[in-house]
């Protein structure tokens, strides 16, 4: 019995000497993933077997008053009046932004002074004349090519190295797609809040109907539980 268990003993010890073979871990187990991602074809809950044979006893029905007295539409009517309302707030930011661009700080002074006639006879006065007038010449320049667009004299070149910001051709077409971007962005806000204001008109229409249907099934409720009295004290 005791050699037994000392040769037990060093077949474990030469077990443990001996290189171990290594396993690859096994993959997590995500049991989420196991379900199916489509939902079910029919509902999880059963469905009701309820069949009302009378007004009263739809109008008693916990349910019913639940679906017919729910505050979703009103939360549902809140929830679009505020994503209208931001969308207004961005309207009003777009609007001063297309204002701040359009406007020309560049403006001549009304009070500018005028320029005295000179003689026929002065050659050099007529040419500083002419000079003065171009100088005094409106500039045509759109004033958003004046905010992003970064020009410099033909004849002397940027000191820095050139790159896609120092050409024009470059920064014009630059240009051009983030005012279109911008357009594009103003045009969707526009159709978006479009949109949710027919959300919200559907959900007004969607509850003037339920309520009026509530009030009928109402009326006729208690006019059943009149004729009910009635006839039990007839």
């Amino acid at each position: 019995m005791d050699d037994w268990e000392s040769e037990e003993r060093a077949r474990k010890r030469l077990k443990l000497l001996l290189p171990q073979e290594r396993r690859s871990p096994s993959p997590p187990s995500l049991p989420h993933l196991e379900r199916s991602p489509s939902p079910p074809l029919v509902s999880p809950y059963p469905p009701p077997n309820v069949q009302h044979l009378s007004y009263a006893s739809f109008v008693m029905d916990k349910s019913v008053t639940h679906s017919f007295r729910s505050n979703l539409l009103d939360e549902l009517e809140h929830a679009t009046n505020t994503l209208i309302e931001g969308e207004a707030i961005m309207n009003r930011a777009m609007g001063r932004l297309w204002q701040v661009l359009n406007e020309n700080s560049d403006t001549v002074s009304e009070d500018a002074s005028l320029i005295p006639k000179q003689e026929d006879g002065d050659g050099d006065a007529n040419e500083d004349d002419v000079t003065r007038r171009i100088d005094r010449a409106p500039d045509l320049t759109p004033p958003i090519h004046k905010i992003f667009l970064l020009t410099y004299p033909l004849d002397n070149p940027p000191g820095f190295e050139p790159s896609h910001f120092s050409s024009p051709e470059r920064q014009l077409d630059t240009l051009e797609k983030s005012l279109t971007t911008l357009r594009e962005l103003q045009d969707d806000g526009r159709e978006y809040c479009e949109r949710l204001q027919e959300i919200r008109d559907g959900l007004g229409d969607i509850r003037a109907q339920r309520d009026g249907i509530w009030d009928m099934v109402r009326e006729r409720a208690v006019k059943e539980l009149h004729e009910v009295a009635y006839n039990a004290t007839g």
